[in-house]
């Protein structure tokens, strides 16, 4: 016979455990409060790639001459009344070096392009042009190439930091390959400046340039969200979070009784709570992509707890004379090799992308990693022993009760003392 582990001898000790936890997160948060990200605080999001100036194209002939390069093409465009209509194509993988597709732009009519750095390098590093086709005139445009080797990356994560602090409370991550040098950074926007929508870009640029150098910053994009925005999607992520709460609470009602659906509840209000202090004291930031695994840590308890209480339900049946204590121990043992097999193999898949992922999407397993030990311990050690402590407050209330019946009945009345 298996040996039934007696996991109820713990109940109290995690009690005060998850206690002292939960304390010391609302104590983090009333003190340091939640690193709040842009998405739930008007601000920028400035999307920057830091690079090497490389080629110089301008064009000093008739008509328009449109150039825009994507992550493996050169496109060159030549449109107008006084031009052929053509356009040329060149495969960046296939084009040699930047000195070999400077002299194929410079082949064609009214076309200059010169090297400024790097003319041995390939071609395929070339930056896109994310802010869309470049309309060449007698005035240079300029290209940028990435970092080819390691040797070549100057822009750590801490170097950004440092640049962009100069004007205000950033926030920065890095996003793709870390030898690409791409950066979010994140500014909030406080109410001081009226103008932060049409400024803080270009002070995000300036500031980076000062401390990299003139030409070395390539802006991919810039996001705005304003502070309307910002406090409808705070609003609704308490509601979508309160949503799933009471959904799982009609669930669990529905399928056991009250005490399994209250216990259920408090485990995942358990483990959101010791989220949220993780996320306190660590200065994770708090975005989309973290309510997305706050979400996701809920849906995943919820499915281990009703597993257990599933089982709990079958040996309460099977043995309806056990004490409800050693029903419980042995259900949990029961599902403990299932736990552990689930509970591994899906932190396994959490750490490959904690390991293998940069920005958001590292904080998110980050996250995952640590609310799923924290599911994982509150199906154990706190649903089941909020129903294993109803059960005990249920069956003293139930013998109070028999006894002062039994009391009541007259063949149950103690008897008079004789008389001296």
């Amino acid at each position: 016979m298996k040996r039934v582990i007696r996991f109820d001898r713990g109940f109290l000790a995690a009690a005060l455990i998850s206690v002292a936890l939960i304390a010391f997160g609302v104590f983090g948060l009333a003190t340091k409060g939640i690193n709040l990200g842009v998405d739930f605080q008007a601000g920028i999001n400035q999307y920057v790639q830091l690079v090497y100036p490389a080629v110089d194209v301008s064009y000093s002939g008739a008509g328009n001459a449109v150039l825009s390069v994507s992550d493996t093409r050169a496109v060159l465009v030549f449109s107008g009344a006084d031009v052929e209509n053509r356009t040329i194509e060149y495969d960046l993988a296939a084009a040699g070096t930047l000195a070999d597709l400077a002299a194929s732009l410079s082949s064609q009519p009214g076309v200059s392009a010169r090297v400024i750095d790097g003319a041995g390098k390939p071609a395929a590093g070339l930056v896109p042009t994310y802010q869309g086709d470049i309309r060449l005139t007698a005035d240079a445009a300029r290209l940028s190439r990435e970092p080819e080797t390691e040797a070549e990356y100057f822009a750590g994560m801490d170097k950004v930091r440092a640049a962009a602090s100069t004007i205000g409370s950033v926030s920065v991550q890095s996003i793709g390959e870390r030898i690409r040098q791409q950066y979010i950074i994140r500014l909030r926007d406080d109410g001081s400046d009226s103008k932060f929508s049409t400024t803080s870009a270009e002070r995000i640029r300036t500031a980076l340039e000062a401390a990299f150098g003139p030409g070395r910053v390539v802006v991919m994009k810039t996001d705005f969200v304003g502070a309307r925005f910002s406090k409808d999607l705070a609003d609704n992520a308490w509601k979508l979070t309160l949503f799933t709460v009471l959904a799982i609470l009609a669930y669990a009602t529905a399928r056991f009784k009250i005490q399994y659906a209250l216990g259920a509840v408090l485990a995942i209000l358990h483990d959101a709570l010791i989220m949220i202090a993780f996320i306190v004291w660590t200065r994770i930031e708090f975005n989309t992509s973290t309510l997305a695994a706050i979400l996701t840590i809920l849906g995943y308890s919820i499915n281990d707890t009703i597993v257990i209480f599933d089982r709990i339900r079958e040996d309460r049946r099977l043995l309806p004379t056990e004490p409800f204590h050693s029903v419980l121990n042995k259900s949990i043992t029961e599902t403990l090799g299932r736990t552990v097999i689930t509970t591994v193999t899906t932190l396994l898949a959490v750490l490959a992308l904690y390991f293998f992922t940069t920005g958001s999407i590292k904080d998110f397993a980050l996250a995952l990693f640590v609310g799923i030990i924290s599911g994982t311990y509150s199906t154990i050690f706190i649903a089941t022993a909020f129903v294993a402590f109803w059960n005990d407050t249920a069956e003293k209330r139930k013998k109070s009760q028999s006894a002062a019946s039994a009391a009541k009945k007259p063949g149950n009345a103690p008897a008079l003392k004789p008389a001296k």
